[in-house]
């Protein structure tokens, strides 16, 4: 039980005077205990990892550089030990994409700003009621989720159905079996419920996201596509969520468009470099090296000394039959004195193509140098020079 005036808050504002705000009016409320605070969701995180700091409650800034608010509680929500934290989201805004968000990320409550007494008040009271008394639905929810983690998902579907029935107008549960016949392997059964919960709630981007994991298992690529996209209309920032529909969008020829959907979730990611080369690998499985070559010479236009995305942008080029291009990046490549023997036949090979004998002879020698004798080596020396 949380006793809420002796109880341990976080507060997570990348504006110090806000922190110190709303610490203030939960003075005002008589709410005591210790107060932690972060100026942006990296530290947040960190101070909650900390076995020796216990948080009851959570205020957090929606919009902040960095690790958004939305991200933190991601993060949160993945955690075992910390999933169940009440949490509070503050945002100067109300629309569609933030409810969609507040959603998919299980988030307690949201105050808009200004932030008031009252307002912040009935909040945290809501919040820490639900924590303290979870209402029968969140009860079986949790249950079921439990169950599900140690694979019992016949007893997590029991749970599901008690949860619906506590509930019937909430597409929560019904969506939340869709997702349990889904691990249990029954499509039918998973169809019929996500179904019902995206006919009960034209918001639930979960059923959605699930319709689209099911058809696309299902390989049916059209309905993939279908719930995919209303997923991403209406809550863009889930990454794994656009990478699926890119990639399949890719799949059926449509380039353009799966490039669009590409640059909006790297316009939204945590970490934009690492997801280009993710991106880029799903572009060379489907053919599309234009735009894998962008994405890798944007890279290293950030990271000069990424020979690893130089060795993958000489194969793009090679794949285009654009050998040309690829010379500075051999250059640099040798330039690095490299003894990946792979590496250097490769290098050796593209020069031939190139007519660049005294070349390829030179790494090739090298070659010999590293392996004595490698077969490979001595039949390019043998062919061609």
């Amino acid at each position: 039980m949380i006793d809420m005036q002796n109880m341990n808050t976080l507060i997570v504002d990348d504006m110090e005077n806000m922190c110190k705000a709303i610490r203030s009016m939960l003075k005002v409320l008589n709410i005591s205990g210790q107060f932690f605070y972060a100026y942006n969701g990296l530290e947040a995180w960190k101070i909650l990892q900390k076995e020796d700091v216990k948080v009851d409650l959570a205020i957090i800034d929606w919009n902040m550089p960095g690790m958004t608010g939305v991200e933190l509680l991601a993060r949160i929500r993945d955690d075992r030990r910390l999933r169940d934290l009440p949490v509070v989201m503050v945002t100067a805004e109300a629309n569609r994409e933030i409810v969609a968000e507040a959603a998919e990320s299980d988030i307690d409550a949201y105050i808009l700003k200004p932030i008031t007494v009252k307002s912040l008040d009935e909040r945290v009271k809501m919040v820490i009621e639900k924590a303290n008394n979870p209402p029968p639905i969140l009860y079986h929810l949790k249950r079921a989720r439990d169950l599900e983690e140690k694979g019992d998902i016949e007893r997590a579907i029991n749970e599901g159905l008690l949860a619906m029935d506590a509930n019937p107008s909430s597409s929560r549960p019904v969506r939340e079996l869709g997702h349990l016949y889904f691990k249990k392997g029954d499509m039918a059964q998973a169809e019929n419920w996500l179904l019902k919960a995206a006919k009960m709630n034209k918001m639930d981007v979960f059923a959605f996201h699930h319709l689209g994991d099911l058809y696309l298992q299902q390989d049916d690529v059209e309905k993939a596509t279908h719930w995919y996209e209303r997923a991403m209309n209406i809550s863009p920032r889930h990454l794994e969520r656009g990478m699926n529909l890119g990639a399949i969008l890719l799949k059926k020829g449509m380039p353009a468009k799966a490039i669009k959907v590409f640059n909006k979730i790297l316009d939204l990611a945590e970490d934009p470099l690492s997801l280009r080369e993710d991106i880029a690998a799903i572009c060379i499985e489907r053919r599309e090296y234009n735009y894998a070559i962008k994405l890798y010479t944007f890279i290293l236009q950030q990271i000069p000394n990424r020979y690893d995305i130089m060795s993958k942008l000489v194969d793009v080029y090679v794949c285009t039959g654009e050998s040309k291009e690829a010379m500075p990046y051999l250059m640099e490549i040798e330039k690095k004195e490299t003894k990946d023997v792979r590496l250097l036949l490769k290098i050796a090979k593209i020069y031939i193509t190139l007519n660049q004998n005294a070349r390829a002879n030179l790494v090739l020698l090298k070659v010999d140098k590293i392996e004595p004798g490698n077969q490979e080596a001595q039949t390019l020396l043998k062919q061609y020079l």
